[in-house]
């Protein structure tokens, strides 16, 4: 992985909004303190009367939470024991499946890899005639070349097909299916 990998970007980012909000945060519990000062009595005097009513209601709910996990508990055990095989034959019967899958995908991956490779490979056509050893693609640069030293711009041509003839020790082409020239071997 990079540098900058996802989690390092959020925890920048992280700490880029706690530092933009730290100096807000502070100014807020300042105009806030006196508030708080005020209202802290109040807040006091309902938690005093609040915890004896929270204390009431948990005494009672926990007797009535603990008979319902020891109900469920032996449900629970007896679901899991009755889903086990299941499960087995689930695991049993996509283990094929799973296995095939996997096989497909790495022949795909391998005909991917081999059509890639057909298809990235290194092609050189030479044309030997007399003592004459030519490639086709500078064939087809020189005449792209002559037909620019022509006054013609390199990104009008569009199509350019080129025929070779030994013969007359030259290079014959067409370009647009309307202009032609010829260059010498």
């Amino acid at each position: 992985m990079g540098k900058n990998t996802t989690e390092e970007k959020i925890k920048k980012i992280a700490k880029d909004v706690t530092d933009a909000a730290t100096p807000i945060i502070k100014e807020v519990k300042e105009v806030a303190q006196p508030y708080i000062e005020k209202a802290q009595p109040y807040i006091e005097d309902i938690k005093s009367k609040a915890d004896p009513v929270a204390q009431d209601v948990l005494s009672k709910a926990q007797p009535v939470y603990e008979d319902i996990k020891a109900k469920a508990e032996p449900v629970y055990e007896d679901i899991k024991h009755k889903a086990e095989p299941v499960l087995n034959i689930v695991k049993e019967k996509t283990a094929p499946a799973t296995e095939a899958a996997g096989k497909a995908a790495k022949d795909v991956r391998e005909n991917i890899s081999k059509q890639a490779a057909r298809y990235k490979c290194k092609e050189e056509v030479y044309i030997q005639y007399n003592q004459h050893e030519v490639r086709t693609t500078d064939i087809i640069d020189r005449a792209k070349s002559d037909y620019v030293s022509k006054g013609n711009k390199i990104t009008d041509i569009k199509e350019i097909q080129v025929y070779v003839k030994p013969t007359d020790n030259a290079v014959y082409y067409v370009v647009n299916h309307s202009q032609t020239g010829k260059i010498e071997f």
